[in-house]
């Protein structure tokens, strides 16, 4: 056997050896980007699934910020309706002071008041105060 490899050229020697380094750094290189690429892949899966949890987080705070307004809506909508039948029962007031007003009998002589006045018992106010 030894003589069978003297009998062999160096350079093919050196080609043989060159060929199986190269073979090894391929198997190494694609063992070595194999490595690489699942942990790229595991990296995507977990800022995947970090997303999905963040926009989870942030749909329920924002149902949670729509119920609210809901009821804040409902809460706008009572006080309308208590300031709406405020403001009719007003108007009524408003039409009856109105209405009171336009029955109200003012004699024109100026004398025939203060005479009616003294008879129901009001009397000047200047002599009260001497």
């Amino acid at each position: 056997m030894l003589s069978f490899m003297k009998k062999i050229p160096w350079w093919l020697w050196i080609g043989a050896f060159v060929a199986v380094f190269l073979i090894w750094q391929n198997l190494s290189g694609w063992a070595m980007s194999r490595k690489l690429y699942d942990m790229a892949l595991d990296n995507l899966r977990q800022d995947q699934s970090k997303i999905v949890r963040i926009l989870e987080e942030t749909i329920t705070e924002r149902e949670r910020e729509i119920a609210g307004l809901e009821v804040e809506i409902q809460d706008v909508k009572k006080q309308r309706a208590v300031a709406q039948a405020e403001n009719e029962r007003l108007k009524g007031k408003i039409s009856e002071l109105q209405s009171q007003r336009e029955n109200i009998v003012v004699p024109s002589d100026p004398g025939g008041i203060v005479t009616e006045l003294r008879g129901l018992g009001f009397g000047s106010v200047y002599r009260h105060h001497r």
